[in-house]
């Protein structure tokens, strides 16, 4: 079930692959016009997985950014149902503390289209799910895809439930749930000195709002925009690099389609193990065997959207020491 059905919507009341929420664009990305002048609330990036929680006559369900129902979050949805908050679309991050395993990992255990039980490594994962919201839009507005409510107005208004709701079950703070506070930016510089702050701290960055924006499906701009350590970008996975020596049988890079008709080869990032390389290339070479197409291959990465962060991009539009991160289920688009 997607988050439409959810809604007792068409399947494909809209295009599921970008027309499900609000993107975050890099601030550095959005023309200087929607910028200039203007004082902007921050909040903290978790390092999660972008999630919807929709609550409805008193069902609760978490879905992913393209609108596919998570599997492995029925304890945290339990937690959130003890909430009794008042009926809407909760946008926030799922996530886990970092000692606890990487994103790539954490994606994996709650990944949509995982048909495979726990193994016992991860069995416990699904009891540490934590929850941070940051917006919220009522299901009439998600329903219509736009909300003419202002960015800080729908912030004070999840704030005022969250807080209402704890104080129904006698908790100051809950240990698993919480909302991103906003912070006041006025100038670039209040904007870089929380990002160094945040990232000094081991964080992934920050995003930046428009306090007077309102809320449209799909949009990827001004609204919200984001600055994080170093670079990083959702591309499309077109290829893919055998390794030698002790990496032979093993994918030891993913060919990504960058700029134009560029392409970038990547070495697998933080996260990635020597037997995920090594099911990953029999994966590929299966599909090779059988005459299928890779991408056909559900567990092929051929096709697929991955992150891919970098140190920088050098001023001849190169990315300096790419890497891999985990595979963006949750996209059905390329950034470039």
């Amino acid at each position: 079930m997607n988050i439409f059905q959810q809604l007792g919507l068409p399947e494909f009341h809209r295009k599921l692959s970008n027309k499900v929420t609000q993107l975050v664009k890099h601030y550095d990305e959005v023309v200087a016009k929607h910028k200039e002048g203007k004082i902007f609330l921050t909040q903290l990036k978790r390092d999660g997985v972008c999630s919807l929680t929709v609550v409805c006559s008193g069902d609760v369900k978490i879905f992913s950014r393209t609108g596919n129902a998570f599997t492995n979050t029925s304890e945290l949805v339990a937690k959130i149902k003890l909430l009794n908050l008042p009926d809407g679309v909760y946008m926030g991050e799922m996530w886990v503390p970092k000692s606890v395993c990487s994103l790539e990992q954490l994606s994996g255990v709650v990944n949509p289209n995982r048909t495979k039980a726990l193994s016992h490594e991860y069995s416990m994962l699904p009891h540490m799910l934590r929850m941070s919201w940051f917006d919220m839009i009522s299901l009439k507005e998600f329903k219509e895809g736009y909300s003419p409510q202002k960015f800080a107005n729908r912030h004070i208004s999840l704030t005022l439930n969250f807080t209402e709701a704890l104080a129904e079950i006698n908790l100051l703070v809950h240990p698993d749930i919480d909302v991103l506070k906003c912070v006041t930016a006025k100038t670039e510089a209040d904007i870089d000195d929380q990002l160094e702050f945040l990232v000094s701290g081991g964080e992934e960055g920050l995003i930046i709002a428009d306090p007077e924006a309102d809320w449209e499906a799909g949009h990827k701009g001004w609204r919200k925009m984001k600055k994080v350590r170093g670079v990083d970008y959702d591309l499309l996975c077109i290829g893919y690099g055998e390794g030698t020596g002790k990496y032979k049988g093993k994918v030891a890079n993913l060919v990504f389609q960058w700029k134009g008709e560029v392409t970038i080869k990547c070495m697998l990032g933080k996260g990635w193990t020597h037997k995920m390389a090594e099911d990953m290339f029999e994966v590929i070479n299966y599909a090779d065997n059988v005459g299928m197409e890779a991408y056909t291959h559900v567990d092929s990465p051929i096709g697929k959207i991955f992150q891919v962060y970098a140190l920088e991009e050098s001023s001849k539009g190169k990315l300096r020491l790419p890497k891999v991160g985990e595979q963006r289920f949750d996209k059905g688009e390329s950034d470039v």
